[in-house]
């Protein structure tokens, strides 16, 4: 004999007055659960946040420190100085000029403890403290190690390199003459403590340690120490890299203890005090709860589910456990049959139409275009017989397999698309000579993706026939690409838009637009088989983007 069932609202209810305190519990136990989950997170985002702070100031410092190298060069002091000195000019001359240039750019550097320059072919090597003041142990250092330097940069052309010398980090660039030789180098005696400031400081971190193109740094209380090469036990807990300029600079260390109770000590007596107060009502409800709704939700979420996945007919064969989940089910299951006829007899229908459309649609050929160019064949066949002839008959007939689509494919690889869109501009290059200027920027490894066909010529076209040809030349742009899970097919050209064209573009664009013959028929063209096929979510615009530049975007998701 069946079971009745009882109403849900009449069984919570009882249960809500027997035990009414429950529900506080639980709440309690998952206000803790989620603070306790965002305090984590917010250690982490704390971490994350302050370490990537602290990676940009060390970005912005290595690119001041080498945009320092790179300005003795551009400044052109120095190189002035080194060319009167080889004019016949003193190694005293030259000492004197390159000094003070050192004197005044970089005194007062608190990332250098040195800067020095050295020249190949003349004795004349300068240097300067970054406090203006004069240290002879820092300028013996710098002095014993000019020959070793100057051996690691003899095949480092304008690369800048970064060198530890006896435990101290130098960053060094060659100076080049106007014929790209190298005559001398800059070298920047790193001061650790300041250029790895802003590392030290990342929060919840402790024994940081930083590196430099694979040179190894680690920072105390007793201050710094070049350690060498990178090793795997160097790497911490936490581990961060960036690039400046080529140079990689990475950070590491290890987490600070944290403790959710011992820096919140209140929450532990509010804990306490509520579970006493609502456990028994807890586990009530919970259960409860859970049969007869949490359950039969997740029956149903899992049916729909099944039903979004493609199982249309999918049917709950659970027993509900109460009146009101048993006719959510009942209804489920007949609604479940139901679009399942349906979608049946509309998925053939659609498909059959579409189909059509799609044919139809791809039938339209520009008719003009096959007229202009067997003009151009014939005059060149008439004039002279030469290869331009035959790799024009080829490009017509590229043209010709893409319009007539014998295969009947609706998408194809857009490598082939492309080959379409080469065999065109070859005809018109051909047509309008060196003053049509071609660039392509496509991306490589979307080459094999499958479009539709024709999708990307006919906006070549239209920027040929509409500005290019009546310009006869100019420069047009073909880019390719994806980004954001979208293909994005762009064909930018010199040219202008009227009010009079937006308004035809935007008609001709729109739903309601009506078919129009001759002008921009290839942008309707693709503007609906864009809808057919991808719906809403595929999209062709065509807009004036900067004045005497017009650009034609279709994208659609990959």
């Amino acid at each position: 004999m069946k079971k009745r069932q009882i109403s849900l609202r009449t069984g919570y209810l009882t249960i809500i007055l027997v035990c009414w305190v429950l529900p506080i519990l639980v709440i309690l136990i998952q206000a803790g659960v989620m603070f306790g989950r965002n305090y984590r997170q917010s250690v982490q985002q704390d971490i994350d946040t302050s370490a990537a702070n602290a990676l940009k100031l060390m970005q912005m410092q290595l690119e001041n420190a080498i945009d320092d190298s790179k300005a003795v060069s551009y400044d052109g002091v120095v190189r002035q100085a080194y060319q009167d000195f080889q004019r016949g000019g003193s190694d005293a001359s030259l000492y004197g000029a390159v000094s003070n240039y050192l004197s005044q750019s970089f005194t007062r550097q608190e990332n250098y403890q040195a800067v020095f320059i050295y020249f190949w072919e003349a004795d004349a090597n300068a240097y300067v403290l970054s406090d203006g003041t004069t240290s002879y142990g820092l300028l013996r250092r710098c002095q014993a190690c000019t020959g070793q330097i100057m051996e690691e940069m003899a095949d480092a052309d304008t690369q800048i390199r970064f060198l530890v010398i006896d435990g101290q980090l130098y960053m060094a660039r060659n100076l080049l003459d106007s014929t790209f030789r190298p005559y001398g180098g800059v070298v920047m005696m790193m001061q650790p403590e300041n250029f790895f400031r802003s590392l030290s400081a990342v929060n919840r971190v402790e024994n940081p340690r930083y590196s430099v193109d694979g040179w190894l740094f680690s920072f105390s209380e007793d201050g710094g120490e070049l350690t060498g090469q990178t090793q795997e036990d160097w790497l911490g807990d936490v581990y961060y890299e960036m690039e400046a300029d080529g140079h990689t600079i990475a950070f590491s260390g290890e987490l600070e203890g944290s403790n959710f109770w011992g820096e919140n000590p209140w929450t532990k007596w509010a804990a306490l005090l509520v579970t006493v107060m609502v456990l028994p009502l807890l586990i009530v409800t919970i259960a409860m709860f859970h049969r007869h709704v949490t359950r039969p939700m997740e029956t149903l979420a899992q049916a729909n589910q099944q039903v979004r996945a493609g199982r249309r007919g999918y049917q709950i064969e659970e027993a509900a456990p109460n009146q009101e989940f048993a006719r959510l089910y009942e209804n489920f299951n007949a609604m479940s049959v139901e679009l399942k006829q349906q979608f049946e007899r509309s998925y053939l229908e659609q498909q059959a139409t579409q189909q059509a459309q799609i044919k139809a649609l791809q039938s339209q050929i520009n008719p003009h275009f096959l007229n202009n160019t067997l003009e151009i064949i014939n005059w060149e066949a008439r004039i002279a017989g030469n290869d331009r002839v035959s790799a024009m008959i080829e490009a017509l007939s590229t043209m010709l397999t893409a319009a007539l689509d014998r295969d009947g494919r609706t998408k194809i690889a857009l490598s082939e698309e492309i080959g379409y869109v080469d065999a065109y501009l070859y005809i018109i290059h051909e047509r309008l000579g060196e003053g049509f200027r071609v660039h392509k920027q496509i991306q490589e490894d979307v080459l094999e993706r499958m479009v539709p066909r024709m999708i990307l010529q006919p906006l070549v076209e239209n920027a040929v026939e509409h500005d290019i040809t009546a310009r006869r030349g100019g420069d047009l742009w073909v880019r390719v690409y994806v980004a954001e899970g979208r293909m994005n097919l762009e064909v930018e050209h010199d040219g202008t838009l009227t009010q009079q064209d937006k308004e035809r573009i935007a008609k001709l664009l729109s739903d309601s637009g009506e078919t129009q013959k001759g002008s921009r028929v290839g942008l309707r063209n693709v503007s609906r088989r864009l809808r057919l096929i991808y719906g809403e979510q595929g999209a062709l615009t065509l807009a004036e983007v900067r004045p005497g530049s017009v650009l034609a975007r279709v994208t659609f998701p990959v």
